[in-house]
């Protein structure tokens, strides 16, 4: 129904013409003179694009400490602003009243200047919220069709980039520049969450707490998915080797998860978790990661957790998702499905990943 609306928004657009809309002139960047009083950032993606971005958000939060800052969020990402101080947030989601309801919150809210956050293309969704908002400015990254009429038009560059680092230059078009040298990159937990972890690794016994390789076993794209067998000789290997797979899961793969802990004595399965912030609470406290190309590659990476991720073969799509600012290792199969990753490439990329990481880590 949303993609109805959108459609039916589009054409409506090319209708009375986009002409419009158009600016008289397109900057690159907003002079550092314009006073922004509020500022809309379009990020209603999935989990690890927000967790990419969010250290980026904290940025212009402090850059620009009189001025509101809100976030259009999607359904699966807006727990990570649960507590958060300083963002506004108005929720996008498929159904068409809470859509239309959105659009009005942000009407309300009233921009100084809409930012859409994709960085290859131009985001009709974020192009409508821009206008609907009434923004004055809309900022964009100039990509290889700008199809639509922003008015800020941020150069980016040629050769292939992470996409926090895109995120800057994207944001920097904001009018200040960013110091991404230390940036903060914790996501935030209450005591709620750190308390569930602490009663798991008090049941489990403190002691297994340095001695704990995470593995997830979920994704949201069956492409990314390893296979129960497969990780099934990981955990061998790593119990072998004098340490504890801790499995992590999403609900549906729950009967997947405990096969492997059957078939494998010495591995665990993390508890029931509420939200992904249950899940980061548990992350943070593990010795490395093992994952497919999901969002616990950025949750990790987050806490400072060595990662070695497993990719699809993508060129379009590295090294922008690649863990970022931590030690890691990645596995990148040639046929596009990560089940194509053999055992033996997965297990040399584990021992790599651990060399130089104390024990007592």
């Amino acid at each position: 129904m949303l993609k109805r609306l959108e459609a039916a928004g589009r054409r409506a657009l090319a209708k009375h013409g986009l002409s419009r809309f158009q600016p008289d002139h397109v900057l690159e960047k907003i002079p550092g003179s314009v006073r922004l009083n509020r500022i809309l950032l379009m990020r209603w993606d999935a989990i690890g694009d927000m967790m990419v971005s969010l250290p980026l958000f904290r940025k212009v939060r402090e850059l620009f400490p009189e001025a509101e800052i809100g976030i259009v969020v999607s359904k699966r990402n807006l727990p990570l602003l649960k507590h958060e101080e300083g963002f506004y947030a108005i929720l996008y989601d498929s159904r068409p009243s809470i859509y239309l309801r959105s659009l009005i919150i942000a009407r309300r809210f009233r921009p100084d200047v809409i930012v859409d956050t994709r960085m290859h293309y131009d985001s009709t969704t974020s192009f409508i919220y821009g206008v609907v908002s009434g923004a004055t400015l809309r900022l964009s990254a100039s990509n290889r069709d700008n199809r639509l009429p922003f008015s800020v038009r941020v150069p980016m560059p040629e050769r292939k980039h992470h996409y926090a680092h895109l995120t800057k230059i994207l944001l920097e078009g904001l009018g200040r520049n960013i110091d991404d040298s230390e940036l903060d990159r914790k996501l935030r937990l209450s005591t709620e969450e750190t308390e569930f972890a602490d009663a798991f690794w008090r049941e489990a016994g403190l002691s297994l707490r340095n001695k704990v390789i995470g593995v997830n076993i979920s994704a949201g794209n069956p492409s990314r998915i390893w296979g129960t067998d497969h990780t099934a000789e990981l955990c061998s290997f790593i119990v072998n080797t004098g340490n504890i797979p801790l499995v992590f899961f999403t609900p549906d793969d729950r009967c997947e998860a405990a096969l492997i802990s059957d078939a494998v004595p010495g591995t665990m399965v993390i508890p029931e978790c509420s939200t992904v912030l249950h899940v980061a609470a548990l992350v943070k406290d593990v010795k490395a990661m093992v994952t497919p190309d999901t969002a616990l590659v950025h949750i990790a990476a987050s806490y400072e957790i060595p990662v070695l991720g497993l990719f699809p073969q993508r060129e379009g799509h590295m090294p922008l998702w690649y863990p970022w600012g931590v030690k890691h290792e990645l596995i990148r199969t040639h046929t596009g499905r990560v089940e194509d990753i053999s055992e033996q490439d997965v297990i040399a990329g584990y021992v790599k990943l651990l060399k130089g990481i104390p024990s007592h880590f």
